[in-house]
């Protein structure tokens, strides 16, 4: 892909001046692979480094009308597409898994990857995502800590086990709760040689990750007080078998609720919603497609365990789906659908206020 000359992009686009052009960009940390796509089919791209006003800058000098840059959610996150909208350039990101792609395998580079972007955008086949604030993907971010260190919780918990079990040492009693008086008994066991050190090292660990947790906790419950989102997880919270790690998930992954129109979108959104297989006469196949967010479809299926033990409508529920289908998991499922409806319900600014 060419270098970026400004007074070549120019050229490129001087007899259509005033008639829409559509970008899309192929981001990377250090640099951006560009593509301008003309009213006419052509594309011209070139990289430039990955310096947000300066290609703002390029892009406003251009004398065309433009529809929009698009590029693809990543790991740079939404510091380009806050800064186009500041600039009063229409944005558009794209979830990677919603890309239409071809069947089967073709050639992949940067350059066609932006020049892929700018079409797909101008023909209206992107559905764009939502762009959250600074404070909302900074909540966000906390609250994807606090899943980190559970699920580095749960992996050292399984190393101190594997580490009894490959000596052929009885575990301790009330280790399936991990208790302090279990954690305590397991710190006294003796064992072979320096597999002692082995075992203290990952106490350790494990004492790092509880502390780390509840620091978590307690900056999630007062950012929650500081961005007002309190009342949001409160409303949440009167759910039976909702907790404060759930409703804090849920306030955290779907920020400004009010952006969907229907619960039906929000269930898409978690990859709850059935996906329907049906061709000919034949009878359709429903499942759901596991994309979106993925933890929290997860809390929310544990959370659905608990409305269904505590909540008899949704007792009901779930007793109808299982009759009927004769699948636990398919009939929980679709309590936590329900779940997700009821839960987005409550978080939306008329439910709180």
């Amino acid at each position: 892909m060419a270098k970026l000359k400004v007074s070549s992009v120019h050229r490129f686009v001087e007899a259509f001046r005033g008639e829409e052009i559509w970008i899309g960009v192929d981001v990377h940390k250090r640099s951006y692979s560009v593509g301008l796509l003309r009213p006419d089919g052509m594309v011209k791209d070139w990289t430039c480094p990955a310096d947000n006003q300066a290609l703002v800058r390029t892009i406003l000098s251009l004398p065309v009308r433009l529809g929009a840059v698009c590029y693809e959610a990543g790991p740079t996150g939404f510091g380009l597409a806050r800064v186009l909208e500041h600039a009063g350039i229409p944005v558009i990101i794209a979830a990677p898994s919603r890309i239409p792609r071809p069947v089967a395998a073709t050639n992949k580079t940067d350059s066609l990857d932006c020049r892929k972007l700018a079409e797909l955008a101008s023909s209206g086949l992107i559905r764009p995502i939502a762009i959250p604030t600074e404070a909302e993907e900074a909540f966000r971010s906390l609250q994807r800590r606090r899943h980190q260190l559970t699920d580095s919780l749960r992996k050292v918990k399984q190393r101190i086990r594997a580490l009894f079990l490959s000596f052929n040492i009885q575990e301790p009693p009330g280790i399936d709760k991990w208790g302090k008086t279990a954690v305590a008994e397991i710190a006294r066991i003796e064992l072979p040689h320096c597999a002692n050190e082995t075992k203290a090292s990952l106490l350790r660990e494990l004492h790092y990750l509880k502390d780390a947790q509840r620091e978590v906790d307690g900056l999630l419950r007062t950012y929650a007080k500081e961005q007002d989102e309190a009342r949001r997880i409160a409303a949440m919270r009167s759910v039976p078998g909702v907790g404060e790690v759930v409703a804090t998930a849920f306030a955290a992954e779907i920020y400004c609720p009010e952006r969907f129109n229907r619960s039906e979108e929000v269930t898409a959104y978690l990859g709850l919603a059935p996906v329907i297989r049906q061709s000919g006469g034949g009878k359709g196949k429903s499942f759901i497609r596991p994309v979106g967010q993925r933890r929290l479809r997860s809390l929310l299926v544990e959370a659905a365990w608990g409305w269904k033990q505590r909540d008899e409508w949704a007792q009901g529920f779930y007793n109808r789906i299982l009759s009927r289908h004769g699948i636990p998991q398919k009939a929980i499922t679709a309590l936590a659908r329900k779940l997700a409806a009821l839960l987005w319900k409550l978080s939306l600014p008329s439910a709180t206020a």
